[in-house]
């Protein structure tokens, strides 16, 4: 094994560098590619599952065909959140837009009591009137703000071949994975070939784990804080709970960008709802951030806090919001490559269609 690799290592190196360089040059594409890898094999299981059904003499359902029924199923559903979920959170939003004025004044002047009561009044009140008279200037810079954020987190996946592709290349990755590496190979040098089968077979491992410990901490994260939030009494609450677990996908801005749509949610009810949601979100985002997931995520990918963080500032850095999504996942597969490399004598391991296995 080691004379194979050091044969094939030149070519390995070109092709290397080929590909970063590819990488960059057509990033937007490559990160829509990582996307449709990813929704791949999340979705592998139900399609397994499918595909070991028995349609009375015909035999297994095909596997084209299951990896059919699982994608109009997803895509089924998207849709039916697009046209039901969005005006029922627009709605919210402007309610939320409505009140913010109002509240806003009450907690200034609930402010300016509390200073006088305490002798404060003449060191705080130039700066509680300064604060009074621009609140709607506030709440406008808030609102502008809050569209500019949902900009820069969409704006970037907009401008990738369309996220209508996605599922028609997950599904290719499902249906016929097989084929797709065999004519992704042929891109390669012959003397390569054979290393790159053996990467391969850790990337299916990493990006496995990787799924597997996501989705059980996104699950336990969705219903634990739906269940809280539907005890509150928030409207929406089971579609709050799914946007939360599937905020846990993107660490740091993924609890902010859920956070607000509890505060909107709360808000609609009354100020206290929306403090109690927040509390209750945050609450239960650090008991499953502290018990939870180093457990789960421990079991399936061993990856330490400090490398998390940094891989999703770096792929923030590099890509934006989406390369914050991919960083994770991207940094199991860097981990788990350069951990085979490092054992140049392993045998190595029969190859594992990824995701078709």
């Amino acid at each position: 094994m080691t004379t194979t690799l050091e044969s094939a290592r030149p070519a390995l190196v070109l092709a290397a560098a080929v590909l970063l360089v590819l990488l960059w040059t057509l990033r937007d594409l490559a990160m829509l590619v990582g996307y449709a890898v990813l929704l791949a094999y999340a979705l592998l299981p139900a399609v397994q599952a499918i595909a070991r059904l028995h349609i009375g003499r015909a035999g297994p359902v095909p596997r084209a065909l299951a990896a059919a029924l699982v994608m109009l199923v997803l895509v089924g559903l998207v849709g039916a959140a697009l046209v039901f979920a969005l005006p029922r959170l627009a709605l919210q939003a402007s309610r939320f837009a409505a009140a913010m004025p109002p509240v806003a004044v009450r907690l200034i002047e609930s402010a300016h009591q509390w200073a006088v009561a305490r002798g404060l009044g003449p060191m705080l009140d130039p700066a509680i009137g300064s604060l009074r008279n621009s609140t709607a200037n506030l709440i406008q810079n808030l609102g502008g703000l809050l569209v500019k954020g949902l900009g820069w987190l969409f704006g970037g996946l907009g401008e990738v071949l369309g996220l209508v592709l996605l599922p028609l290349l997950a599904f290719y990755l499902l249906a016929d994975a097989d084929a797709v590496r065999v004519s992704a190979l042929g891109f390669l040098p012959a003397e390569a070939r054979a290393t790159f089968v053996r990467l391969g077979v850790a990337v299916d491992r990493a990006l496995r784990s990787y799924v597997r410990g996501q989705a059980l901490v996104c699950l336990v994260m969705a219903v634990a804080v739906g269940t809280a939030l539907a005890l509150l009494g928030f409207p929406l609450a089971l579609l709050l709970g799914v946007l939360v677990g599937l905020a846990e996908l993107i660490p740091f801005l993924g609890f902010a960008v859920a956070a607000i749509a509890v505060l909107v949610t709360g808000s609609t009810i009354d100020p206290l709802h929306a403090l109690l949601g927040i509390a209750a979100y945050a609450g239960i985002n650090w008991l499953i951030g502290t018990f939870v997931t180093p457990r789960v995520m421990g079991r399936y990918l061993r990856m330490h806090p400090f490398v998390v963080t940094v891989s999703v500032l770096a792929g923030g850095k590099l890509l934006g919001p989406g390369g914050a999504l991919l960083a994770l996942p991207g940094a199991a597969v860097i981990q788990s490559v350069i951990a085979e490399l490092a054992q140049p004598d392993s045998v190595p391991a029969a190859p594992t269609p990824a995701p078709a296995e």
